[in-house]
């Protein structure tokens, strides 16, 4: 994959940019390509709306730590393309990913895909070329119509939370959008649940039911909570006192919950053998960046040694409260004054995203999110108007910091997409 910013352009340019609602185009590529995702076995799929990312972290991290090997596919990706595909416990490197990309296109000839369903097939193809222990396949975006959904055998199911995000693609309403989510499940399966709104408890039942599954779920099945200064996970059979995680943030607790409850299913079912020490171990060790991390080089001599930076990727209102939430514990102890950094893609739910932060912030910094169609001030002003706020803008994540450089005792979130995630962390 080429490493300039033209190059780059023209790869992704060559795709689809608003596709509708299929999954022929996959289906047909993937024919041609051999159907590879007909190869895969033990397979873990994950559909939701925020902690995909870090619950499949969480979930690779413990079966490598087992000795398991596993091959991945994520989404997106924070600086390379690389980091969407990992071949038995390794990011893909450059030669083997060009390689496939190059076959992939042969295949395809002029054929119009969007880009996630070709990286699918890249991926799929890899993985049958590479067969691993466990395959952990994250959704993209839903999961009915999403690329990945193509899968025809899996071990398990993981929904995460489900909440509003790409509205204008999966439905104006939670249910609209759960039924999106809920239909990665298959015939027969066993489905674990992360925490959801009550007012789907219906159609997640009537799902399960339809697909004659079986759901595992948050505090029904199993729980995780912090006691004292142990995090402790329980279910029927099992109790996890867990001293610490990789992740920060109490919002990861949960997703780390999700990860143990998935484990322990398909340790029943005696498809993997995996000891406690070996997922305490894996949840401490792992590591997934852009997720509400503290930056430490070139950014922070930008700014007042008194000052600290954070990102995080979250870019909808239930991204935004967990953050908020997070920061105001921080804030109980040190009293430390937030500025926001904030950029968001077009199309976005600014007015809900940005309420979120009322109890923590009462400043917006604007700033563009690169090769990308972002908010401006101006809407962000009309959005914030009745809600006090202090807004401004600036051309950059660099110039938004230097123009905070006097100021002491700052806390500084850089969030709203994981492409600004991804742009700091490159920064720093």
């Amino acid at each position: 994959m080429p490493n300039d910013s033209s190059k780059d352009k023209f790869f992704y340019d060559q795709f689809l940019k608003n596709p509708d609602k299929s999954l022929l185009r996959i289906y047909d590529i993937l024919l041609k390509l051999g159907s590879p995702q007909k190869s895969l076995t033990n397979v873990i799929h994950i559909a939701g709306t925020n902690g995909k990312g870090s619950t499949l972290a969480f979930l690779q991290s413990c079966l490598i730590k087992s000795g398991y090997s596993v091959n991945a596919f994520i989404s997106p990706h924070l600086k390379l393309l690389n980091e969407r595909i990992v071949i038995n416990n390794n990011t893909v490197n450059d030669e083997t990913l060009e390689a496939i990309i190059k076959e992939c296109m042969k295949t395809l000839d002029n054929e119009k895909i969007s880009f996630f369903e070709f990286i699918t097939a890249c991926a799929y193809k890899l993985f049958a070329k590479n067969l691993s222990d466990w395959h952990l396949i994250e959704v993209g975006m839903g999961g009915s119509h999403d690329a990945t959904n193509t899968l025809p055998n899996k071990d398990l199911s993981i929904i995460t939370p489900i909440s509003l995000d790409h509205e204008n693609f999966l439905g104006n309403t939670l249910k609209k959008i759960a039924k999106e989510k809920l239909g990665i499940i298959n015939q027969g399966s066993q489905v674990i649940f992360g925490p959801q709104d009550n007012c789907l408890k219906d159609i997640i039942l009537e799902h399960l039911s339809l697909t004659n599954s079986k759901g595992f779920f948050y505090k029904d099945d199993w729980d995780i909570k912090k006691i004292n200064n142990l995090i402790v996970y329980e279910d029927s059979d099992n109790r996890l006192e867990i001293n610490s995680i990789g992740l920060k943030g109490d919002h990861q607790i949960k997703n780390a919950g999700l990860s143990i409850a998935s484990l322990k299913c398909l340790e029943r079912d005696g498809k993997i053998n995996i000891s406690d020490e070996q997922i305490k171990q894996g949840l401490k060790e792992v590591y997934w960046p852009g997720r509400f991390s503290m930056l430490s080089g070139k950014l922070t001599n930008i700014v007042n040694d008194s000052c600290d930076i954070w990102v995080d990727g979250c870019h909808n209102p239930a991204g935004s409260k967990v953050i908020a939430k997070e920061i105001l514990s921080m804030n109980k102890t040190d009293g430390k004054e937030v500025v926001i950094v904030l950029g968001l893609l077009k199309k976005r739910n600014i007015e809900n995203f940005i309420q979120n932060f009322l109890d923590i912030s009462k400043e917006i910094i604007v700033v563009p999110i690169k090769d990308r169609q972002s908010i401006d001030e101006s809407e962000v002003k009309i959005i914030t108007k009745k809600m006090n706020y202090s807004t401004s803008s600036k051309g950059s994540i660099t110039q938004a910091l230097s123009s905070l450089k006097g100021r002491e005792n700052l806390r500084i979130l850089i969030c709203g997409s994981l492409y600004l995630a991804a742009e700091a962390i490159s920064l720093d």
